[in-house]
C-alpha cells in the first residue's frame, strides 16, 4: 500500500457509549470531505463520530484502480463491527459513492439503526461515461475530470480527492450501484435523504428514486438549496448537521 496523504486520514472523535455515527466519503476522496459535518455532529451531541479512509483512496489513482467495491465495502462493515462493541446505537452518513455503501450496508447488516445519504448517484450527469467505462478503461485507465468551480476551493478548504477518476474502479462503483438499486425495495430502517438543488455530479431524479423503491422504510427527503455535491463542505454544512442531529436523537 502507497503513503497516505496526511489530508485523507481517517478521523475517530470517541464521545457517547450509547451512539455513534461513521460518516463515508465518496469515490476518489477521502475523509477530509465529511469531517466539518462530523466535528458540528461531534460538538452538539457528544456522539462518537468516525471517518475510516477507504481502500485505494488517500494515495493514488493508480492503487484505487485495483480495487472495487467489495474492498470499499469491506472496510466500512470493519467500522460497523468496531463501533458496535463500544456503542449501542450506530448511524452510518454517506456522501456519494458513501451513500451507495451506506445503503447496501443497510440491506446486510442488523447492526445499524438507521442511515443519512447525501447525493446518491443512482443517476448522474454523466450517464454516457458510467456506460462507456467498462469498455474505455481498456484504452486509457484513467479519466480526468471536469474542473468545477469550487474544487480549487474544497482543495484549499483541506479536502483530498484524486483529480482523474480510474475507470476500471469506476465500473465497480457502477455494479454497486446497480446492486443497491435491487435491495431498495427490501430496506426498512429509518432513512435520511439529502439531495442537493445545484449537484453538478448527481442528477437530483436518484434521491426521489430512492424515496420511491425504499417504499418498506421510514423515509424522510430534504432539498438543499444552496449546495453542489459535495455539500458537506458547502453553504448547507449547518443544515445538513443540523438534519443528522435532529434524525439521531
Amino acid at each position: 500500500m502507497g503513503l497516505i496523504n496526511p489530508q485523507a486520514a481517517s478521523f475517530l472523535v470517541t464521545g457517547s457509549k450509547d451512539t455513534a455515527c461513521m460518516f463515508i466519503h465518496g469515490f476518489t476522496a477521502s475523509p477530509s470531505e465529511v469531517y466539518t459535518v462530523a466535528r458540528i455532529v461531534y460538538a452538539e451531541t457528544g456522539i462518537t463520530v468516525s471517518g475510516p479512509l477507504l481502500p485505494g483512496h488517500g494515495c493514488s489513482p493508480q492503487e484505487m484502480n485495483q480495487t472495487s467495491w467489495e474492498d470499499w465495502y469491506g472496510r466500512v462493515e470493519q467500522e460497523i463491527r468496531h463501533l458496535k462493541k463500544k456503542h449501542r446505537r450506530v448511524y452510518i452518513t454517506g456522501l456519494s459513492m458513501g451513500a451507495l455503501l451506506g445503503l447496501h450496508a443497510a440491506s446486510e447488516t442488523k447492526e445499524i439503526n438507521g442511515i443519512i445519504v447525501i447525493n446518491t448517484p443512482i443517476y448522474t450527469t454523466s450517464p454516457r461515461l458510467m456506460s462507456l467505462a467498462p469498455l474505455l478503461r481498456y484504452v486509457k485507465p484513467y479519466y480526468r475530470k471536469k474542473q468545477q468551480r469550487d474544487m480549487a476551493e474544497l482543495a484549499r478548504q483541506g479536502r483530498f480527492a484524486y483529480d482523474v477518476m480510474p475507470l476500471k474502479a469506476l465500473q465497480s462503483m457502477h455494479v454497486l450501484r446497480d446492486k443497491v438499486i435491487k435491495e431498495l425495495p427490501g430496506l426498512d430502517l429509518p432513512i435520511l435523504l439529502l439531495q442537493s438543488r445545484w449537484d453538478e455530479v448527481v442528477d437530483p431524479r436518484s434521491a426521489r428514486f430512492i424515496k420511491e423503491k425504499a417504499h418498506q422504510a421510514p423515509v424522510k427527503l430534504v432539498e438543499l438549496e444552496n449546495s453542489g455535491h459535495i455539500a458537506t463542505m458547502g453553504p448547507d454544512t449547518n443544515v445538513i448537521a443540523d438534519q443528522i442531529i435532529e434524525f439521531v436523537k
